[in-house]
């Protein structure tokens, strides 16, 4: 009797017994390592558990996933918890019922969609959701696919339901294709063995890979602006091969517009990343600082009463800053100003007793002027590359915004911008005015500047379009000590066009137009 009950027992717990798949995965970005991701798989049950932990900018970001899907593994009820820094800021859920997805954030409702067969792919390497497309057994086609987090941003929700097209490579190699952009899986018995965005720099592998070690030190920083002493947070990076009592000359990285960090983060790309460690590399000393306006929205503070002028005070504390460090040439210091940066070179510049400037991708006209221009080259280019209709979404974005921009460079003309008014959902109108104002005459503020000039722009530059410049170029020129360099199949953010490869060749311009001027 004991026996059978024994027996009986055990039967009815291997039925609880579920079975899961396990992987581990690690996250690379151009080969540095930034996270891991878990994944736990249900086939039996159709569950898929996904945790990503990665870092951004200095924060640690954690999503933890968890989707129910039906017997085809078609998506039935999705939740993510979204973590920074231990913190949890929230949880978004999407149920489908085939027809219909409906999405809540913290309870509250967001947009639905009306879609059929949609398929579910996240985009923060929610690896359960490749692993379902893989049990679905699809053929090489055209599917609409559903990517839950770009309901969270009202410039997203449009792209939220979007087309993807899959095809194989080969039995063993997947490529998801959607907006321009293609991810590889490679996989061995419907289990992934490795995920590649390549235009994106992003890798995820089974194994660990070696790192490289760092030839350079970097140090936490912090300095005050002027008039206000706003606390600013920077890194200093200082080549590990640095004698004590030499010198070396030294760099301030200016970002361009919008909240941007030390890094210039956007995405998976980090442009003062890359270029300040090229610059420590060629054995230079680097100073980048995180705008005030990150640092104010990362602490909850209300940024909008921010000015244009402040960044130009913020800079020029960078530049005094570095003035008071030992290690540092002071006859031999440079500012680099990317974007918004370049364009207020002339002001950040004067009177600091700097040794050079270097403009890359500056806009080089009234700001109004420029977004309206910006807008309709990107319209115009895209249009050129949409083949299979892959950037209609993205299109018709930019055609919905031309109106509002031509609007508001039209109220710029006739001065009839209201400062206490909110324009592109973002600066108030005593900002824009004061953006203008400093936009204007602008080859004739780099001309004037008092100190060597280098400009850089990429010929695929969508923001400040090297057509643009070849059109002042001459006028530029006058200024005998100012020099021009356009890199080919570079894009605004100084990548190489359809990849997440720096451009190299910036870092390699810099070091020969300093050498030229004895600066290196």
């Amino acid at each position: 009797m004991k026996k059978k009950l024994l027996v009986m027992i055990l039967t009815v717990f291997c039925f609880l017994i579920v079975f899961s798949e396990s992987y581990q995965y690690y996250i690379y970005q151009n080969d540095v390592e930034i996270g891991n991701i878990l994944v736990e798989f249900y086939p039996e049950s159709y569950l898929g558990k996904t945790t990503s932990t990665f870092e951004i900018s200095g924060n640690i970001i954690k999503y933890v996933a968890e989707t129910k899907y039906d017997k085809t593994w078609d998506f039935k009820e999705y939740s993510l918890d979204i973590f920074v820094d231990n913190q949890k800021q929230g949880t978004l859920t999407s149920t489908y019922d085939g027809k219909k997805i409906q999405n809540k954030f913290n309870g509250i409702k967001l947009k639905s969609y009306n879609a059929k067969n949609a398929i579910i792919l996240d985009n923060n390497f929610i690896f359960d959701h490749i692993f379902a497309i893989l049990y679905k057994e699809l053929s090489e086609a055209t599917y609409t696919a559903f990517v839950p987090q770009l309901v969270l941003n009202q410039s997203t929700w449009d792209l939220a339901i979007l087309d993807i097209r899959l095809k194989f490579k080969d039995s063993e190699t997947l490529i998801i294709s959607s907006l321009g952009v293609e991810q590889y899986i490679t996989f061995k018995d419907k289990k992934i063995i490795e995920y590649e965005i390549p235009a994106q720099g992003f890798e995820v592998t089974e194994v660990k890979k070696e790192q490289k070690e760092k030839n350079y030190i970097e140090k936490e920083i912090s300095f005050n602006s002027f008039d206000d002493g706003f606390k600013l947070e920077g890194s200093l990076m200082i080549p590990s091969n640095f004698k004590t009592g030499t010198q070396l000359p030294a760099f301030v990285l200016v970002h361009g517009s919008g909240p941007n960090d030390r890094n210039e983060t956007m995405g998976p790309l980090a442009p003062f990343k890359d270029l300040s460690e090229q610059l420590v590399s060629n054995n230079f000393i680097v100073l980048k600082y995180d705008k005030r306006t990150y640092t104010m929205i990362k602490n909850n503070q209300d940024a909008l009463n921010v000015m244009p002028e402040d960044f130009i005070k913020d800079a020029q504390a960078a530049i005094r800053y570095l003035k008071t460090l030992p290690e540092v040439d002071q006859d031999k210091i440079i500012v680099i100003g990317h974007s918004q940066g370049a364009s207020f070179l002339p002001y950040i510049v004067e009177g600091q007793n700097v040794a050079a400037a270097i403009a890359i991708s500056p806009g080089i006209i009234e700001i109004t002027d420029l977004m309206v221009y910006q807008i309709e080259y990107q319209i115009k280019n895209l249009e050129k590359l949409n083949k299979d209709n892959i950037y209609d979404d993205l299109i018709n974005q930019l055609k919905s915004l031309l109106p509002e921009m031509k609007e508001i460079n039209e109220k710029m003309k006739k001065e009839e911008i209201e400062p206490d008014n909110i324009y592109l959902d973002s600066m108030t109108g005593k900002f824009l005015l004061q953006w203008s104002e400093l936009t204007q005459n602008m080859v004739d503020k780099f001309i004037n500047m008092k100190v060597p000039v280098l400009i850089i722009n990429g010929t695929e530059d969508l923001k400040t379009p090297y057509e643009l410049l070849k059109e002042k170029e001459n006028e530029l020129k006058s200024k005998e000590d100012l020099q021009i360099i356009y890199i080919e199949n570079m894009g605004h953010e100084l990548y190489k066009t359809g990849t997440a490869k720096f451009e190299e060749k910036v870092v390699e311009q810099i070091k020969l137009w300093l050498k030229n001027l004895e600066l290196k």
